[in-house]
């Protein structure tokens, strides 16, 4: 009995060192798994299921453009269109891309498409490229990336954007550019 109250009195010390290690271990596994912002590309993804990692991986086996050391593939909704959302590359539904275009004006930057590419146009420029089409229920990375809800799929166009703010697209350099043609060519 004396043992289990010589515990409890000390419990408190317990947990104050298992959450001061528990945070540094995560600040450590931050420090050393992350870069900064520009040398790593941004994906993010507003889809049903999404295999972050393993498509991560995969686009930097595929497309590791010259400056950037690591690519990182985010899940997103709607919602973080207007915060400060970072990204460099947003792949989004046809509706969301509406709405983002209504409700974030300046938020992606038009683009000019390579011949035999489709695009989503809104008063005259291209504001996404297509990347999952519904009638042919086909896009690309269908293997780390579900495009339409389960059981009942009523499938949506999906356009791959890129962020007007992104470091990597325009006059720095064209990182984001690499990356976009790159996850289009994933099968």
């Amino acid at each position: 009995m004396r043992i289990l109250k010589n515990i409890w009195a000390q419990l408190h010390r317990f947990v104050f060192w298992a959450l001061i290690l528990s945070l540094l271990w995560a600040w450590i596994y931050t420090f050393v798994g992350d870069t900064t912002r520009d040398k790593k590309l941004i994906l993010c993804v507003d889809a049903y299921a999404l295999e972050q990692r393993p498509l991560a991986l995969r686009l930097e086996d595929e497309c590791l453009p010259a400056g950037i050391k690591m690519i990182q593939v985010r899940s997103f909704g709607y919602d973080f269109l207007g915060t400060e959302l970072e990204g460099d590359l947003y792949l989004m539904k046809a509706s969301i891309l509406e709405a983002a275009l209504t409700d974030t004006p300046g938020k992606l930057a038009p683009l000019t498409l390579p011949e035999g590419m489709a695009g989503y146009t809104r008063e005259g420029k291209t504001w996404g490229i297509l990347a999952f089409d519904p009638a042919t229920q086909h896009g690309p990375a269908m293997d780390y990336i579900q495009y339409t809800p389960l059981p009942d799929p009523e499938p949506e166009a999906y356009y791959l954007c890129i962020d007007a703010a992104s470091p990597h697209y325009g006059a720095q350099d064209n990182a984001a550019w690499e990356l976009a043609l790159a996850f289009l060519r994933i099968d």
